[in-house]
């Protein structure tokens, strides 16, 4: 089941939460057993951070990058992953930090600041970017697990000043100015258009609500907004496409029911096959015979 990050990780109780203030956030997380193929995406900008173990990152068909104990991945809003947990002999541990979008404005906007009195060039790097786990960072996080794992949330206010000095113990470390630099892209780069990023997911097995989380939108906002641009509601643009991919699929007769109702977007293969029978007045099985019947005659 797609998830989306870090709303997934509130709702799992055996995800511990440090500190919470909305979508900035600081998640522990261990897990003793192999996990692999966990699709999700990133609805805020994430610095994961693997204490034991190691964590394999992919974006759709492209490889990304491993994740090593004692390293860090930054991994920007809106990323599609898929990811492998591989657990050493006792566990995967990772401490996971997210930065909503005015926290990164502030900081980006600091960092603009003070190139602009230093006069220093900008560096343009990937956004998705693999960093050492410095000893100030350690000193960082060890204080920081020291003092509000496992207490109560009720210092949720210094979540963003906490945040806020990772950001600053990252852009001072020796990888800084890349890092820095990729921040930097990410603020000036064009925002993506709500029709490219619907149209490049479409497929995925998300609720309205979802999109409307990845896109930065409220609800209400990406409806009004969805509406204007595509003429017609969220929910029926999903079904029709989603059901015109699973019908081209199915034509191409290389494939099953279930991996056709996956591919294009559907968790629930039942579901799958009434949208599909009420759309085409067929059966998607029977659709599929009567094209192997046909590519025979």
């Amino acid at each position: 089941m797609m998830k989306i990050l870090p709303q997934s990780f509130f709702e799992n109780p055996q995800v511990g939460k440090v500190l919470v203030d909305g979508l900035s956030c600081v998640i522990h997380k261990a897990f003793y057993q192999v996990d692999v193929q966990k699709e999700g995406y990133v609805s805020t900008h994430a610095m994961t951070l693997v204490l034991n173990g190691r964590l394999r990152v992919a974006s759709g068909d492209e490889f990304l990058t491993h994740v090593n104990a004692g390293q860090m991945v930054f991994l920007p809003k809106g990323l599609y992953m898929i990811s492998d947990i591989l657990p050493s002999k006792d566990a995967f541990e990772a401490i996971v930090f997210f930065f909503d979008e005015a926290l990164i404005d502030e900081f980006v906007q600091s960092l603009q600041d003070r190139q602009h009195k230093e006069k220093s060039p900008k560096q343009k790097c990937v956004p998705y970017l693999l960093l050492d786990y410095t000893d100030h960072i350690r000193m960082f996080t060890e204080n920081l697990l020291h003092l509000y794992k496992d207490k109560s949330h009720s210092h949720h206010k210094l979540t963003r000043s906490k945040l806020f000095e990772l950001l600053h113990l990252i852009s001072i470390s020796e990888q800084g100015e890349c890092f820095n630099g990729a921040l930097l892209n990410l603020k000036n780069k064009e925002k993506r258009t709500l029709k490219t990023f619907m149209n490049a997911n479409f497929n995925k097995s998300l609720s309205v609500e979802d999109y409307a989380y990845l896109t930065g939108r409220s609800i209400s906002t990406f409806r009004r907004d969805f509406k204007r641009q595509f003429g017609v509601a969220p929910k029926q643009w999903l079904i029709d496409r989603r059901l015109e991919l699973a019908h081209q699929l199915l034509s191409q007769n290389h494939t099953t029911v279930t991996a056709t109702a996956m591919e294009a977007g559907y968790d629930d293969i039942s579901h799958f096959i009434k949208a599909f029978h009420k759309k085409y007045g067929i059966p998607p099985k029977q659709f599929l015979i009567q094209r192997r019947n046909e590519m025979l005659v």
